[in-house]
Parts: C-alpha cells; structure tokens; sequence
C-alpha cells in the first residue's frame, strides 16, 4: 500500500454517501438532448465543465445507471417565455450560435445552471434532499456571479383534513398517535 499520512485532512464515507455539488452557480456543457413533441418539452443531459465536479453527471450515469439532474425545457405556448430565456442563454454563451427550432444543435453548447435544493420523498418514505436546476444563464453571469441561489425548497406537510359535511367517520388511520379513537 502507498504511504498516506494525510488521514487527517481527509473525511470518512460510508457506503451510499457521495461528494455533490451545493447549490449555487455552475458552467455547464449539454451532452444529450431528447425532443419529446408527444408532450412539447426537451430533455436535457448536461455536465459540469470545470472545477471539482467537472464530468460528474456522467461519472453518476457511469456508476448507477441514470442521469442525476436533466433539465426540462417546456415549448408549450404557457412555457414559452422560460424556453426564450434558456435559448437567450445558451446563445449567449456560445459565440456565433443561433438556435432555430434544431435541439440535436444544443448538443455541445455551453451554458449556465444554477443549482437549487429541493426535498423529496425516498422510496423507503424518509426525506431526502436532491439538486434541480433552479435557472439557466449565461456562462458570463455565471462567471460574474450575476446570479441568487434559492432557498431549500421544502415538501409540504399535508395534514388530515377534518371530515366534509355528511361524513360521520374519520379514517382511523388519519388520526395522529397521540389523539383518542373516536369509540
């Protein structure tokens, strides 16, 4: 085995626990895109192109079978000003470039993500937390820190609702541990 004698400086892993990205800015480069007309949006792969995490939304597709933070761009008439502001910032980072309704183009152009936070629910029902792309911009914003990082996006609890007018009975299993059955 090699010598390592920097045990201090380096953070214990269990198994399942990765390095991610926080939330914030990032310089990105498209990798994929998928035009699905049946329901009018493009789906976008897309990766870091530098500093510590350059490459790894693919090292994540490598490893477990899947991308870890695609990007939906809707075209429906409601969505269009958003699909505007992400086309203006992909043309903007890539001099020249000019999108005309072409999504296999995108592929290898640069942009800029900005990366928020948002729980969600496992499939073992605890809360986890995972990155969406929060806003697209250019890389310049991106590199002038033209930019704000949201909040933690945070589920929302759903309490029992009381019982509708002609409902005699609550579910029993709507009532919290601590409160009395009904009988």
């Amino acid at each position: 085995m090699r010598n390592i004698d920097n045990w201090d400086d380096i953070q214990e892993q269990q198994p399942g626990q990765f390095d991610r990205p926080s939330p914030g800015g990032y310089i990105a480069r498209i990798v994929n895109v998928e035009d699905r007309e049946d329901k009018e949006y493009l789906r976008i792969e897309w990766d870091f192109t530098e500093g510590e995490y350059k490459g790894n939304n693919a090292e994540t597709f490598n490893r477990a079978g899947f991308w870890p933070i695609a990007l939906i761009r809707s075209y429906k008439p409601k969505a269009l000003g958003f699909f505007k502001a992400f086309k203006t910032s992909v043309e903007a980072s890539n001099r020249g470039y000019v999108f005309k309704n072409d999504p296999p183009s995108l592929v290898g152009k640069e942009l800029g993500v900005v990366l928020g936070e948002e729980e969600y629910v496992k499939g073992n029902g605890e809360i986890g937390k995972r990155l969406y792309v929060y806003q697209v911009r250019s890389v310049k914003a991106i590199q002038d820190g033209n930019f704000d990082i949201p909040e933690l996006k945070r589920l929302s609890v759903k309490q029992p609702s009381a019982p509708k007018p002609g409902e005699r009975f609550q579910p029993v299993d709507a009532l919290d541990d601590d409160e009395d059955l009904p009988f």
